[in-house]
């Protein structure tokens, strides 16, 4: 690594990824929810940031706009309906990889180089998550 990547990096969207993962990693180590689900948090989050709206563009290349307000109106109620548990557990994570890797791109990063760091990040935010439930801050263990 030479001085020029790393003083291209964007330290705060990487630093807030990072945070954000570490809470999420926390949050379910104190809540005993099996490690499967931060994974699949990530990869999904992760997922969405690769794809961007392609998936959008094809639901609407495909259904009417009658399907899209149909489903998006489905989607406002339900998360109405799971707001506080949706917000604390995907929102966060999911808003931050996606600025993380917006400042990546801007920095003039590939994309496969953003997805890796991102990745990284969230992995090592995961893990310290789970490290300061044990360690530092331990919740109730049955």
């Amino acid at each position: 690594m030479d001085a020029g990547f790393l003083s291209r990096l964007p330290v705060a969207p990487l630093f807030l990824l990072w945070l954000a993962y570490a809470l999420l990693g926390w949050y379910l180590a104190a809540h005993h929810i099996v490690w499967l689900v931060g994974c699949f948090i990530t990869a999904i989050a992760l997922a969405i940031v690769r794809k961007s709206w392609l998936w959008l563009e094809t639901l609407m290349a495909f259904g009417s706009k009658t399907l899209v307000v149909v489903l998006v109106l489905s989607a406002s109620i339900a998360l109405v309906a799971t707001w506080s548990l949706l917000f604390s557990l995907f929102v966060i994570p999911v808003a931050t990889t996606i600025l993380a890797d917006l400042e990546m791109r801007f920095a003039g990063f590939r994309k496969v180089n953003s997805f890796w760091i991102l990745t990284i990040l969230a992995i090592l935010g995961l893990v310290v998550g789970e490290t300061i439930d044990i360690v530092l801050l331990p919740s109730s263990r049955y």
